[in-house]
């Protein structure tokens, strides 16, 4: 699973169906599908235009064929409001009777592993708590041995 800055404040993590704006701290939590589109659309953001066809084809897979235009036009308006809400205007870009485009005045760039430190998985109290615990159990376990060989 990938993340993504997009318009330099934002991140788009497939893992987590969030976008996050990090000048205002706003989660904006996604459907599946509509992360799913927003993937596939970072994907193919190099073409002029994503054909309306290509992009039914990619998020149903072969039940493409019997998704309405209404579907399609539908996830796009939910996703433009999601990606609204966060803070970016304008990312996608409607080509009339053809499909769409991203908006290349918006970038987007791939995050690099740990490139945000704040967001690393912290360690629970609870769980230093059992470590320490366990450890001194260990260590007074070893104690007790080594008192019992030393009597021998």
């Amino acid at each position: 699973m990938s993340r993504y800055i997009l318009n330099e404040n934002c991140i788009f993590s497939e893992e987590s169906l969030e976008i996050e704006n990090r000048d205002n701290a706003i989660k904006i939590k996604m459907t599946p599908m509509r992360a799913r589109c927003l993937s596939l659309l970072i994907a193919k953001q190099a073409e002029k235009v994503i054909n309306k066809g290509t992009i039914t084809a990619e998020l149903w897979g072969e039940r493409g064929q019997f998704v309405s235009d209404a579907n399609l036009t539908q996830l796009l308006y939910l996703l433009r409001k999601d990606l609204r809400d966060a803070g970016i205007n304008d990312f996608i870009i409607t080509v009339p009777r053809i499909g769409i485009r991203v908006n290349q005045e918006i970038p987007v760039t791939a995050v690099v592993a740990r490139q945000f430190p704040s967001e690393q998985k912290k360690i629970k109290p609870e769980t230093v708590l059992l470590s320490t615990l366990l450890c001194l159990l260990s260590l007074l376990a070893t104690m007790g041995l080594f008192q019992a060989i030393a009597a021998n």
